[in-house]
C-alpha cells in the first residue's frame, strides 16, 4: 500500500507529468520490470514496478500504474481471467493515455496502441465468452 494518499484520475494535473528522477535503486527495479515483461513474468514485472510506485507521490507516478496495470492484464491472460484481462487493459489504457510517446525513455504510444487494439477487438465481440484471447498481442517494451 502507497504511504501517499490516492487521487482520482480526474485530479492529475497534466503540468506536472514530467519525468521524475529514479534512484539508482529505482533504475535497476524500473529495468527490470521491463526485463521481466518482455520475457513474460508479468507477476513479477508488477512487483519491480510497484517497488517505484510506492515511493513517488507525484501525479506522474501514474505512468508506472500504467505499467502495472498493463502487466497485470496479461498475468490475467496467463490465468485465463478474461474479465481481469478487459478490466486492466482498460486502467493501463487510462493512465498511459495522459503521458507523451516517450516518457522514461519508454515507447509509450506503441503500448498504447497494443492495448487500443486489444480493445477493440474485445469490444467487438458479444460477450467475452466470444472473444479469441489467444489472438490478442502482448507487447513488447522498448526503451528509445
Amino acid at each position: 500500500m502507497s504511504p501517499f494518499p490516492k487521487k482520482p484520475l480526474s485530479e492529475i494535473d497534466l503540468s506536472t507529468l514530467t519525468e521524475f528522477v529514479l534512484t539508482a535503486e529505482e533504475e535497476e527495479h524500473f529495468n527490470r520490470g521491463i526485463r521481466l515483461f518482455n520475457t513474460g513474468r508479468f507477476w513479477e514485472a508488477h512487483e519491480a514496478w510497484e517497488f517505484i510506485w510506492l515511493r513517488h507521490p507525484e501525479d506522474a507516478r501514474f505512468f508506472i500504474q500504467g505499467l502495472i496495470q498493463l502487466a497485470a492484464a496479461y498475468h490475467q491472460l496467463g490465468r485465463r481471467i478474461f474479465r481481469g484481462v478487459a478490466i486492466h487493459l482498460r486502467q493501463a489504457e487510462e493512465r498511459l493515455e495522459f503521458f507523451p510517446a516517450n516518457f522514461l525513455g519508454i515507447d509509450v504510444e506503441a503500448l498504447r496502441e497494443v492495448i487500443a487494439q486489444s480493445l477493440k477487438e474485445i469490444d467487438s465481440r458479444p460477450s467475452l465468452e466470444a472473444v479469441d484471447f489467444g489472438k490478442l498481442r502482448i507487447p513488447r517494451i522498448e526503451r528509445l
